[in-house]
């Protein structure tokens, strides 16, 4: 019995490595089930990605060939190449087609204008703005500028702005501002659009709701703009009790230089000037008949969050946390503000192109620098102070792992103590020999009654004495070699973490000292350092 009670310590150190050994094999089951579901999260992303799409073509396809036709006509009208007949055909044909549609009617008031039919036209114009009066007054009012018709293209100017209200502004607004930034219109246009845009920028200015609104959401697009892990310290992640804390504040560094390719990217789009005035007005008609119509926005904003998903491969959250940055690009009125930030943040979503961005966030600069001095100084303030470690029931904690020689001895003592607990639970062998040497005088005394009795007794205590001593050295021995075994391994993991610890650190100044140079990209930007603005325009914005 006191053989068998001097393995329990070896037991129970067995125990203890079958314990880590089964945490390891669950945090293996749980990265395993992880993956497993972003596996199949992606699976699902594009399968729905493809349904979606196929209900849009079947919902909306025809909705499509509509649009195609409106820049078509117009050209064609251009090189006089299609008849009246056939304008008034296809047109109709589309009217019969598309029911309900606004541009359907309108493509016919443009065809009936184009070859001088006035009862058709006027018939025409009214069922285009009975459907949509808000499009089809855009849409002639870019149409008549198109044509060189200034006079009726101001008319129609003014008739858009009359019911305009800057806390209501529909999305298709942004082609306005795209017509603004790319100074297609007339000057006299011009000072009728930069003048109201004034109004309500003074409006909205006034007080902080709008403003504080258009921060809080800069900072959500700047915390979902964060890289996804890269594995880059995999001893820390699983050795360090606070390493998602470590994860979070070192993926907010690494956004400042994300965030600086994104605005770099905008700073560096470009128009070209050489483009014609009808071409530029095609490509503005274009954007405002191809925008996404109301009834499209439900199956457009499930398309977007299935294809994040794909982007994200597979990472529902990092997806959910994209589009939630990006849900009011969908809402269908927004302030004037929020029309800027959303023309910033995903201008084709938002139905601009990279010139109307450039110019938004030129106008929005202000407060995108304060949103992401919010942003700097919140992931300031979470960068862990110390990184914790957990090795073998070894806990212990470093700022930058400057501390190596003082957690060595740490841990050397640590592992000192174990061996001495683990030593203390063995039982010694006095038990053993003290009964042993009671056999042994026995033996002695039954050397009087009879010699084999006597060499038999002191035999048995002989061996009982040598049986104890030895059992007890070889636990002792087998105790201490465990002990040094995991003290070891344990040695080289507190190296590891603590090299890791320093490349960390090192990594994570780096980053967020990119914060700076965002702040003076950012502090820097005027609307006049874009080339496809116009000085003359961006000053009356201004």
């Amino acid at each position: 019995m006191k053989g068998v009670h001097s393995e329990l310590g070896t037991l129970n150190f067995k125990q203890d490595q079958l314990e880590d050994e089964l945490v390891k094999l669950a945090d293996a089951f749980a990265d395993f089930v992880e993956a497993d579901l972003k596996h199949k999260a992606l699976q699902l992303a594009e399968t729905r990605q493809g349904n979606l799409k196929q209900d849009l073509q079947i919902k909306f396809g025809y909705y499509a060939e509509v649009r195609r036709m409106a820049t078509g006509i117009l050209q064609g009208v251009d090189i006089g190449v299609v008849s009246d007949d056939t304008l008034k055909f296809t047109t109709e044909e589309v009217m019969i087609k598309a029911p309900g549609y606004w541009l359907a009617p309108a493509l016919v008031a443009l065809a009936a204008w184009v070859r001088n039919d006035k009862n058709a036209n006027e018939k025409a114009l009214n069922e285009a703005l009975k459907r949509d009066d808000y499009k089809t007054t855009l849409f002639f009012m870019l149409v008549m500028r198109r044509l060189t018709r200034n006079d009726a293209s101001l008319k129609w100017l003014e008739r858009y702005f009359m019911h305009q209200d800057p806390h209501n502004l529909d999305r298709e607004f942004i082609i306005i501002l795209e017509a603004v930034t790319t100074g297609v219109f007339p000057p006299a246009a011009r000072q009728l659009m930069m003048t109201n845009v004034k109004n309500w920028l003074d409006q909205l200015t006034q007080g902080d709701t709008f403003i504080n609104e258009q921060k809080s959401q800069w900072v959500k697009f700047f915390e979902a703009l964060g890289p996804l892990s890269e594995g880059k310290y995999p001893l820390l992640e699983k050795f360090s009790p606070n390493w998602n804390d470590l994860e979070n504040s070192l993926r907010e560094a690494k956004t400042h230089d994300i965030i600086n390719a994104h605005f770099n990217g905008i700073i560096s789009s470009s128009d070209d000037f050489s483009k014609g005035v009808k071409v530029q007005l095609d490509e503005i008609l274009s954007l405002l008949v191809t925008n996404f119509d109301d009834e499209e926005m439900p199956l457009q904003e499930q398309v977007r969050f299935n294809q994040l998903i794909i982007q994200m491969d597979g990472d529902k959250r990092a997806a959910q946390a994209v589009m939630d940055a990006e849900k009011h690009v969908f809402e269908e009125q927004v302030d004037f503000l929020q029309l800027l930030t959303n023309a910033s943040f995903n201008p084709e979503l938002s139905g601009a192109t990279k010139v109307t961005q450039a110019l938004a966030v030129s106008i929005s600069q202000p407060w995108i620098v304060e949103a992401h001095d919010t942003f700097t100084a919140q992931s300031r303030n979470k960068i862990p102070q110390t990184v914790e470690l957990a090795i073998d029931d070894f806990t212990t904690s470093t700022k930058d792992g400057s501390d190596e020689n003082e957690l060595l001895k740490k841990q050397e003592t640590f592992y000192q103590n174990v061996l001495k607990t683990e030593l203390g639970k063995l039982s010694s062998p006095y038990a053993g020999v003290i009964i042993g040497a009671l056999i042994c005088l026995f033996g002695f005394w039954a050397f009087s009654l009879h010699v084999i009795a006597g060499i038999v007794g002191v035999g048995i205590g002989v061996v009982l004495i040598w049986s104890s001593i030895n059992n007890y050295k070889k636990a002792k021995k087998q105790i201490t070699e465990n002990v040094e075994e995991r003290k070891r391994k344990a040695k080289e993991v507190l190296r590891g973490c603590i090299a890791e610890t320093v490349d960390y650190r090192n990594e994570h100044t780096t980053q967020d000292s990119n914060a700076e140079i965002v702040r003076q990209l950012l502090t820097s930007i005027t609307p006049e350092d874009f080339s496809s603005v116009s000085k003359e325009t961006a000053r009356n914005i201004i």
